[in-house]
């Protein structure tokens, strides 16, 4: 009853004014509604603008990776070797595995041949793309056979640097080289590793940790 009678109590010209409050709320609301309506739409065009970016970019990486194969095809073909070629991309890093009968044609003395071909393959990737994507070049699983020969040399070396109580030098190698010598010693207390000179005569160092 209270209610009611409250309710009876007002005037024609306070309804008016309550109701002029609740359209001017309304429209407030309305106006706020609008430009969240217009933002949402654009960033659904950006989300779009992006996606044909990312697009056109895959596509451009993909072009690029191709046309490298196509490329060593060409530089092998050119020594004398003939060679099939797998090509394994992946987020950072293309692999491109060679299928050949003349491996060590293709490795050479002390794996020159392969990783100079390496070498021009990053470089025409890096020129392409503007950005850096690892390249990585195998046959007969030549890497893995030098990873672990290396890891065997990386070894080998920290002893005699340990027992000769001074640094030893291994010989140049390519960055990639190089880091599986520090990686095969990063847990070897008794040792530090470090690169010394420029390309392509950059080595690694092994030398003793002086005790304390």
């Amino acid at each position: 009853m209270e209610v009611k009678a409250v309710a009876e109590e007002l005037t024609q010209a306070q309804e008016a004014e309550i109701i002029e409050e609740i359209e001017a709320i309304t429209n407030a609301e309305m106006e706020k509604i609008v430009p969240q309506e217009a933002e949402a739409a654009k960033k659904v065009e950006t989300a779009e603008e992006k996606e044909r970016r990312i697009q056109a970019r895959e596509a451009e990486i993909e072009a690029a990776i191709r046309d490298l194969g196509y490329y060593l095809a060409d530089i092998t073909k050119l020594m004398g070797i003939e060679t099939s070629i797998n090509v394994m991309p992946e987020r950072y890093m293309v692999y491109y595995d060679f299928d050949t009968k003349t491996e060590g044609l293709l490795i050479g003395k002390h794996g020159r041949t392969i990783n100079s071909l390496q070498i021009l393959a990053q470089d025409y990737l890096d020129k392409r793309l503007h950005r850096r994507m690892r390249v990585m070049l195998n046959v007969a699983n030549y890497r893995e056979r030098r990873e672990e020969t290396l890891t065997r040399l990386a070894k080998k070396v920290a002893r005699d640097a340990v027992a000769k109580g001074e640094p030893q030098a291994l010989e140049a190698m390519p960055s990639f080289e190089r880091k599986a010598i520090h990686s095969a010693l990063v847990n070897n207390k008794y040792v530090k590793t470090y690169s010394k000179g420029r390309d392509p005569h950059r080595h690694i160092v092994i030398e003793p940790v002086k005790k304390r």
